[in-house]
């Protein structure tokens, strides 16, 4: 990171801080709808957003060897998510018509799960495995 913008980051959060501490308190007493809180979030959200998309950028630009392992595992979960809708069901079941109205809609949330489902399984086989690793080394 710049030595201008290790300077100016600091600035900006507190500045942030305070004035979300401020919203805060001024809707406690009455004075802030929650309309203003609600758009307030909506500005952080977007900042959080830009920086996170930004920030990793600008580092793989500084670092292309890091940028290629991080291709890496986003293409990886790229592959992980593809597998997940490959197999996702979209069966709609009175059950689910209750909160899913489309099976569009069923067949998205049967890609999370099962996506869920296969990276839990890797991180308990990752977990094992180091253990193991550990052990005999």
């Amino acid at each position: 990171m710049s030595e201008g913008l290790s300077k100016i980051l600091p600035i900006v959060l507190y500045v942030l801080l305070g004035i979300s501490a401020i919203l805060g308190v001024l809707f406690y007493v009455g004075t802030v709808d929650t309309e203003l809180l609600i758009t307030w979030c909506y500005v952080l959200m977007g900042l959080a957003t830009a920086s996170a998309i930004i920030f990793p950028i600008l580092a793989m630009t500084k670092d292309p060897k890091a940028a290629k392992s991080a291709l890496i595992g986003v293409g990886a979960l790229a592959i992980v998510f593809g597998i997940s809708y490959a197999l996702a069901g979209d069966e709609m079941t009175p059950k689910y018509a209750k909160f899913i109205s489309t099976p569009e809609e069923s067949k998205l949330v049967s890609t999370g799960l099962v996506a869920f489902y296969i990276l839990a399984a890797g991180a308990i086989v990752a977990t094992i495995s180091s253990a193991f690793m550990k052990i005999f080394k």
